[in-house]
């Protein structure tokens, strides 16, 4: 009886302490998200884990101070998220943001006041000292450790155009002006192909006498990515493993073409990491790339050389660190990654010292217009999470994430860092990019459209040479993301898809005022818009079709065939899908889809194009093959999208499509088209698509 007493007296007691509990847990305390630093823009900004209170941000509550203990004068705004406090208009220097703990909404005992210190700084520095280096990884490898430990209180640390000019095929590229390169490029009626080490070399002058001029042997450890011409060179980039330094190097390999036959090595350039992409404008050649250094050595009290290496063949052989001037830690990051930009000018035969420059700082998104190149990168910044949980969490449970974006004035060789600043969401490729008129565009999606507790949302954002925000489209189609985008002048083409395809049409003549025009919804999506004319837009994507399933009693949607649309948009606030074709069945694919350089494009015959690999469905969710090779289509605004080149093939007996075989590029050159595969090039005549000649490449 006694024991029953105990027991009872123990539920009251936990029932009467336990309120408490819940409130103590359920305020937890106050954490901020910065950097100490910010860049140019004369601006900083904090995050905290607690929502401020509108109406108590004010003088007495929320307060600058500088390195005297003065206030100073200061712009304070409160972003929509109730959490971010901009700090804007103050001279460089040292300062102090006071936030009192009456300006967060929720009280409780771990809520106080908060003094944060951050410096405004002119312009960037380099790395001083090798201690200076070292002293960064180790607070990284510090921050690391314990955030593996105190996860459940912190949020994630946020981390001149020289091009050929005769009839024949250019690369598709976003900004004229500005040359990608290529795993396809023509030059005076040769045709330069990648195939894994090599380089296939054409001579395409006869379509009907098709000849391997020459093959271009790499090294066995070199894979190449990319080509471009410009003047007589060649330019091929490669990744490379060098064993015996232990470490990937990223090469652009520069070749003499005057005699296509016989290319002459002149010059190789190498950065340290991976590549990121490159860009050629304005008689330079930029390679931009990422480096991972092994700073965790540290752990280990071992010294590890932390600086990227280079290579450059006009110096010598050796491979070389990178200077210390050469070095600088991007503001607000913090993720132990280089962003590495090497620019090499390629006037009179590329003879100049290139220039490297390595930025603390890595990224992910390249946008580059002939005067400025952005980078961008992802931030994580989510809620706190249970450290018990935390890995679990991490990979079902994806952080809300927003875009970093930095910006490098370049002139030639000379690339100049401007600032840095972040935006709502994540960024899906670089044509979700754009600069106009010194004005920065750029489109995201905010959130997973899965999550519908906090459903998606996506936003456009006009920033000015600055980087600061001068006006945003925000919260269009909520619940779903964004799966292409284009801008076109004054105009932004954006189509977002969950079960239907809309496409939305924003004037942004005003940069400070973006407005939607029109909107339209139908099936499918598009993966890709390309320009015909100032009031046309072309969509590739695919077809898609709602089902319904019996376990969880909801709709889903699947994707079908290809499809190709002709939007017209003549009239903005009523957009409309002029034309439209099926391409293939379920199950058929091209690589134009993800990788826009595998369109085609012949302005005198309106012809668009590209390589498809064709299935159609079967029995059940059987798809059958049905062949492989290239389709070209008569685009106009008169008669819309029409079927002129069906060039798809099917061997005797052939079940699955062949790698080798499959076509990677269509290009032509003059009134002759050819098909680019790994083992073969094809040469069909232009007007009508009549076979002339195969070349079978072993």
């Amino acid at each position: 009886m006694m024991k029953h007493k105990w027991v009872a007296l123990l539920i009251i007691i936990v029932l009467a302490i336990l309120p408490g509990i819940f409130t103590f847990m359920s305020a937890p305390k106050v954490e901020a998200n910065t950097t100490s630093a910010s860049m140019t823009t004369h601006s900083w900004q904090v995050s905290f884990t607690q929502a401020l209170k509108a109406s108590k941000i004010t003088e007495d509550n929320v307060y600058v101070t500088n390195s005297k203990d003065q206030k100073v004068t200061a712009t304070v705004a409160l972003a929509d998220d109730n959490k971010t406090i901009h700090i804007s208009d103050l001279a460089p220097g040292s300062y102090k943001l006071h936030v009192n703990k009456e300006a967060f909404v929720l009280g409780g005992p771990k809520t106080t006041s908060q003094v944060l210190a951050f410096t405004i700084i002119e312009k960037l520095e380099a790395v001083k000292s090798e201690k200076e280096l070292q002293q960064y990884f180790e607070t990284l490898l510090a921050n690391t450790q314990r955030e593996v430990h105190e996860e459940a209180n912190t949020e994630m640390a946020k981390s001149e155009d020289k091009a050929s000019t005769s009839n024949s095929s250019t690369t598709n590229n976003q900004v004229e002006g500005v040359e990608e390169g290529d795993i396809v490029v023509v030059k005076d009626g040769y045709i330069y192909a990648v195939k894994d080490q090599n380089i296939t070399v054409v001579d395409a002058k006869n379509p009907k006498n098709l000849k391997l001029a020459t093959t271009i042997k790499m090294k066995e450890s070199q894979y190449i990515s990319k080509l471009a011409v410009y003047d007589h060179l060649l330019i091929a980039i490669s990744d490379e493993y060098l064993e015996k330094i232990g470490t990937s190097m990223t090469t652009a390999s520069l070749f003499d073409i005057s005699n296509p036959k016989n290319p002459k090595l002149i010059r190789e350039v190498g950065q340290e990491g991976y590549l990121q992409d490159i860009r050629i404008t304005n008689d330079t050649l930029y390679l931009i790339g990422n480096m991972y250094p092994n700073y965790w050595m540290l752990r280990e009290k071992k010294a590890p050389d932390l600086k990227p290496k280079t290579y450059d063949s006009v110096e010598g052989k050796e491979y070389k660190s990178l200077p210390l001037e050469k070095i600088s830690i991007l503001p607000n990051t913090m993720d132990g990654t280089y962003s590495l930009m090497t620019a090499v000018d390629l006037k009179n035969g590329a003879q100049k010292t290139a220039n490297t420059k390595g930025y603390l700082g890595g990224s992910s998104g390249l946008y580059m217009s002939e005067n400025a190149l952005y980078l961008t990168t992802p931030i994580y910044d989510g809620n706190p999470v249970p450290a018990a949980g935390l890995m679990m969490d991490r990979i079902w449970m994806p952080r809300t994430t927003n875009t970093q974006v930095f910006k490098w004035n370049v002139d030639g060789t000379a690339m100049n860092f401007v600032g840095t600043t972040e935006v709502k969401g994540s960024v899906l490729n670089q044509y979700s990019m754009d600069e106009y008129d010194g004005n920065f565009r750029i489109v995201t999606t905010e959130g997973n459209t899965w999550d519908e507790q906090q459903i998606s949302r996506n936003h456009l954002f006009i920033l000015d040479k600055n980087l600061q925000q001068l006006g945003a489209v925000k919260d269009l189609a909520p619940g779903e993301k964004v799966y292409s985008a284009r801008f076109m002048g004054e105009k932004a083409y954006v189509v977002t898809f969950k079960q239907v395809d809309p496409l939305f049409v924003i004037d942004v003549a005003n940069p400070k005022k973006p407005t939607v025009l029109g909107e339209l919804k139908i099936p499918g999506f598009s993966n890709y818009l390309h320009p015909l004319d100032d009031t046309h837009l072309i969509g590739i994507g695919y077809d898609t079709e709602q089902r319904y399933d019996a376990y969880s009693k909801r709709n889903f949607t699947v994707t079908t065939n290809m499809k190709m649309s002709l939007f017209d948009v003549s009239d903005f606030k009523h957009p409309k899908e002029q034309s439209t074709v099926k391409i293939g069945g379920k199950g058929s694919y091209s690589d134009v889809q993800y990788n826009p350089k595998a369109l085609f494009r012949n302005q005198e015959y309106h012809y668009f194009g590209f390589p498809v690999v064709l299935y159609d469905a079967g029995k059940g969710d059987e798809i059958v093959y049905k062949g492989q090779g290239a389709q070209i289509y008569e685009i106009t605004a008169d008669k819309g999208i029409v079927l002129k080149g069906n060039i798809v093939h099917k061997g005797t007996g052939d079940q699955y499509e062949s790698w080798e075989q499959r076509v990677q590029r269509v290009v032509y050159i003059d009134d002759a088209l050819y098909t680019v595969a790994r083992n073969e090039v094809k040469s069909y005549q232009l007007k009508d698509f009549k076979p002339l000649d195969t070349l079978t490449i072993k």
